[in-house]
Parts: C-alpha cells; sequence; structure tokens
C-alpha cells in the first residue's frame, strides 16, 4: 500500500515558512491544510477563519474532511483530540520521540491514539483535495518527529532557518490575527525566541539524522534564489511540477526581486496572516532587524545563538 506524502514545513516560526507554503501550493499535485497541530481548537471549537476567509463550517474543504475522517466533526471527541494534544505534541515528549526512531522503545497508547486522528484528518484530506502531496506546515519538532513514525505516512521535512536576529525582531512586533475578531498574536522576549531558535534547529537537525528525509533551506537563501530553491523543494517531496523549472511559470523572474503571482486558494488552518489574500508577492529579504532591533536584545540574541550561528551560515 503506497504510503501518503506529507511536506512538513518545520522551523521557528517566523522563519519565512508561510511564505514558502504559500508557494509550493501553486503546484497542481499539493494541498496545503496549514498548521493542523492547532486544528482542535482555532478550527473545530473556536471556527476561526480557514485560509480561504471563510469560517471553518463554512469552509468548501474542511466540513468534508470531517465527514471523511470521523463521520463529522460533531462525532468527534473533541474534549479528548484537545487533551491529547497538549499531553503528546510536546518538547518534553521529544526525548521518548526520538527514543522510538532510534529503534529503542515504542509509541505508547497515547502517542497512537493522536497519531490516529492526525493520520485520519490528513488522509480525508488528501481524498477530498485529491493532492499527491499534502503540505503541513506546523512548524514544531515535535509534531514532525510524531507524524514521521506513522507507517502510513511518507513525511518529507522542509527545514526552514532564519537568522535569529529576525525571528526575534519578528516576534516583539504587534500582528492581528485576521481569522480571529480582533486578537493579537502573541509577542515574546528575544532571549526566549534565542532559546527556541537553538533547540529547535538542533532538533530538526537529530532528525534528519534519525532517517527522515530533510532538506535544510535558509529563509535567506530561499529569497535570493527562489527558482532553485523551489526546484529542490520539489525534489524532496516529489512535486514533479516544482522539480521542472517550466511548472514555475507563476514566478515573474523578468525583473528583481522576483514576483509570485498567485492563483490557488489556501485552506490552511492556522498560520501566518500572509496566508490570507496577496496573491502578488514581492519575494524580497526582510532585514528590517538590521536597524530596529534594539541593540541590547541584539547583543543578548547573538550570545544565546552564538555557538550555533556558524552550523546555519551567520555571522555574529
Amino acid at each position: 500500500m503506497s504510503r501518503q506524502r506529507v511536506l512538513f514545513i518545520g522551523g521557528l516560526g517566523r522563519s519565512g515558512t508561510t511564505l514558502i507554503e504559500k508557494l509550493v501550493n501553486e503546484a497542481p499535485e499539493t494541498f496545503a491544510v496549514g498548521e493542523t497541530v492547532h486544528l482542535w481548537e482555532r478550527g473545530v471549537r473556536d471556527q476561526e477563519r480557514c485560509g480561504c476567509a471563510e469560517r471553518f463550517a463554512e469552509c468548501s474543504h474542511w466540513p468534508e474532511v470531517g465527514r471523511l475522517a470521523f463521520g463529522g466533526w460533531d462525532a468527534l471527541n473533541l474534549r479528548r483530540a484537545i487533551d491529547l494534544r497538549w499531553s503528546v505534541d510536546r518538547s518534553r515528549r521529544l526525548p521518548q520521540i526520538m527514543a522510538v526512531h532510534r529503534g529503542r522503545t515504542s509509541l505508547q497508547a497515547d502517542q497512537l491514539e493522536y497519531l490516529d486522528f492526525m493520520r485520519k484528518v490528513l488522509l480525508a484530506s488528501a481524498e477530498h483535495s485529491g493532492a499527491d502531496v499534502l503540505l503541513d506546515s506546523s512548524k514544531h519538532l515535535s509534531t514532525a518527529a510524531l507524524l514521521a513514525l506513522d507507517p502510513e505516512l511518507d513525511v518529507r521535512v522542509l527545514h526552514v532557518v532564519r537568522d535569529p536576529r529576525g525571528v526575534a525582531y519578528s516576534w516583539t512586533k504587534a500582528v492581528e490575527r485576521p481569522e480571529t475578531d480582533g486578537e493579537m498574536m502573541p509577542t515574546y522576549r528575544p532571549s526566549r525566541t534565542a532559546l527556541r531558535w537553538v533547540t529547535d534547529n538542533r532538533g530538526f537537525d537529530a532528525l534528519a539524522k534519525a532517517g527522515v528525509p530533510t532538506l535544510q533551506l535558509r529563509y535567506e537563501d530561499f529569497l535570493a534564489d527562489p527558482v532553485a530553491s523551489l526546484q529542490a523543494i520539489g525534489e524532496l517531496a516529489g512535486i514533479e511540477s516544482l522539480a521542472d523549472p517550466t511548472g514555475l511559470s507563476f514566478l515573474d523572474t523578468s525583473n528583481d526581486p522576483v514576483t509570485a503571482k498567485l492563483s490557488t486558494p489556501m485552506h490552511s488552518v492556522a498560520g501566518n496572516p500572509l496566508r490570507f489574500g496577496a496573491d502578488d508577492i514581492t519575494l524580497r529579504l526582510d532585514d528590517a532587524w538590521r536597524t530596529k532591533l534594539d541593540p541590547k536584545a541584539r547583543k543578548t540574541v547573538t550570545r544565546i545563538t552564538r555557538p550555533a550561528l556558524s552550523r546555519y551560515g551567520y555571522t555574529p
């Protein structure tokens, strides 16, 4: 039996993952389901807006997914799904999850139960959309590590890395969540972001060493050469239309910077506000952090991440 291919877009939030997801979603073989780790609360419970701008229950995709996966979202034990998400899909469980990848132990009962929920959603999304490759942009290392253990899923990981000072600056900005009515995205101290940058990126390195097919891609390199980057992503995930230069007609490379002209709606259940609208996107590097990040914060982030900076091609 063939396994369902899933391109898991991982890395610390504000690293450019939604931009990349939006472009890869233009390939006819793909379908973006967004951050499925947040499906149970933001989608099923809170009925937030899907990437298509419709409420979850009014979207053309998600109600049918609920029917195929569970016989309808009303038939789902939602409380159990949420409880499992917060007990199973956590960083503190990573040592045991990685031990499973190394063949030293087996998945525990609650992990298997949670995977059953997630698998049903992903397989139903593939069935309804007809996609060969699903794009899951949950970002979380623990989510990627768990999904990669499911025997019915063929998970390949796109590990996106961005300069930690750019990530830290982005997490200090106040950003509204358009899928809600005025709610704001959280903000975090630069020191917290820096610590997460180190642990998350090294964690994805470990997942690759454990045998999960992985492509590491720097945000800055993606914007410097989006054509070559999308081709590499296509090769990783088996997306033939991206691996072939003729399938990248949505990129206007006649000018610098490159412009993407997008026409495929997204049904991502959660994620960065960029998933809404923005049919024409100029692929320009956002390096405002170089002048706008507080100098003290910049020093703090550099100090915390210094041991790993050169590993990912960055300088102090």
